[in-house]
């Protein structure tokens, strides 16, 4: 059976006495932020996936390439919740649920004004090494 990190992900920051804080203990959406939604908070998904292979075959291991956007009014309470995400997430390595997390490494980070929400953004990438088997 193949791992699935994404509900995991989600536990996995709202773990996070500072994160659960900050997004009111479960504004953290997969995919898209929900319209309306004007308070700090969190939307994940996976923009690319690789595995990873030796001369015999498939290791077992994944690297996806998840963003994790922090939205919120003013740029910098979209970054003071970037920065929450960043301490939880960059270095990380151990279970995430069920899911045996080899290593969390930031790729990228970019500012960003959602025009439809109205909300500043952060943006980051992290890449996420896992046991996906």
């Amino acid at each position: 059976m193949i791992a699935d990190l994404r509900p995991a992900l989600r536990s996995f920051l709202l773990a996070d006495a500072a994160i659960n804080g900050a997004v009111g203990g479960g504004r953290i959406f997969p995919v898209v932020l929900p319209e309306g939604v004007l308070d700090p908070s969190i939307v994940y998904f996976r923009v690319s996936g690789l595995g990873d292979y030796h001369t015999q075959g498939p290791s077992g291991l994944t690297r996806p390439r998840y963003q994790i956007d922090a939205y919120a009014q003013t740029p910098n309470a979209a970054a003071a919740l970037a920065d929450l995400v960043k301490d939880r997430m960059d270095g990380y390595r151990g279970l995430m649920g069920s899911v045996h997390v080899q290593g969390v490494f930031l790729d990228s980070e970019r500012d960003d004004y959602h025009d439809a929400a109205k909300l500043h953004r952060v943006s980051r990438d992290f890449l996420i090494w896992y046991a996906e088997r």
